[in-house]
């Protein structure tokens, strides 16, 4: 076991640890509620069938997004107060945009819009069944399916607005959460915006999954009924997959990187 050296020992901070493992804690508890929700969803549908089964399969995305936000919803609201005999608040109160990256947010606000896109133009294209598209060349009609029409389109359009709508307001629980005590402002802040990278992390791929199966099953039914280029959508799907993955796997802001270390740097969080 190594031996700490007592400039080590002094610099553990007790206080920032335990936050630490806190928002450690919630983040883990979150992704392991998403797997088990993918692994419940996955065997309802091989109990349900018909066009039952296509929908809980489309909202596959959102119902495990939906238990990501609710765990970190949980965490945030139980995040422990500060128990010093003398308690202080910051003279501003902290905002989403004061926490959240904006990068990652401005992310998560697209990939919501386009899917209201996808939604509309499959709603558009689609057949009278909402959940097929046709063409007509000559005499020869073709039909394929399942398409994003209006059929599964409501549904994943709701999804992707409720998704985002949670994300925001758990960001705001991020914001509003009590301070750490006795750490310094800086650090306070760089451990909220490593809780709200990591709920956009989460929720950014679940609306890119959602977004990239639209693209996948409307390129593909699109492409056997003989629309030229219609598969060139399912390479995009491919394609935004694959960098949804590459953003979850992006390396969160680390707290302590942001102040250099010191445990006790500058005026307190609530100061």
């Amino acid at each position: 076991m190594p031996i700490q050296t007592l400039a080590q020992t002094i610099t553990v901070d007790p206080v920032r640890s335990a936050a630490r493992r806190h928002a450690g804690v919630v983040a883990g508890s979150a992704a392991a509620a998403g797997v088990l929700t993918a692994m419940v969803v996955a065997r309802a549908t091989s109990v349900v069938d018909g066009l039952a089964e296509g929908v809980l399969l489309g909202l596959a995305p959102a119902l495990v997004g939906a238990a990501f936000l609710s765990v970190h919803a949980v965490g945030e609201r139980t995040w422990p107060r500060q128990s010093a005999a003398v308690r202080s608040a910051t003279l501003r109160p902290r905002t989403v945009t004061d926490v959240a990256p904006a990068g990652l947010r401005r992310l998560t606000w697209a990939l919501a819009a386009g899917i209201l896109v996808l939604a509309a133009v499959g709603a558009l294209t689609a057949g009278y069944d909402g959940r097929s598209v046709t063409r007509v060349a000559g005499d020869v009609t073709s039909t394929a399916g399942p398409y994003p029409g209006a059929f599964y389109g409501v549904w994943l359009a709701l999804g992707a607005v409720l998704l985002l709508a949670g994300s925001e307001a758990v960001l705001r629980l991020v914001a509003r959460r009590p301070a750490v005590a006795t750490v310094s402002a800086t650090w306070d802040v760089g451990l909220r915006r490593l809780s709200a990278h990591r709920v956009l992390r989460g929720v950014q791929l679940t609306l890119a999954a959602t977004a990239a199966g639209m693209l996948f099953y409307g390129g593909t039914a699109a492409a056997r009924v003989g629309y030229p280029g219609a598969v060139a959508l399912a390479v995009v799907a491919v394609l935004l997959a694959l960098g949804s993955l590459a953003v979850l796997v992006r390396a969160a802001p680390d707290p302590d990187a942001v102040t250099g270390h010191a445990s006790r740097e500058g005026a307190p969080a609530g100061a």
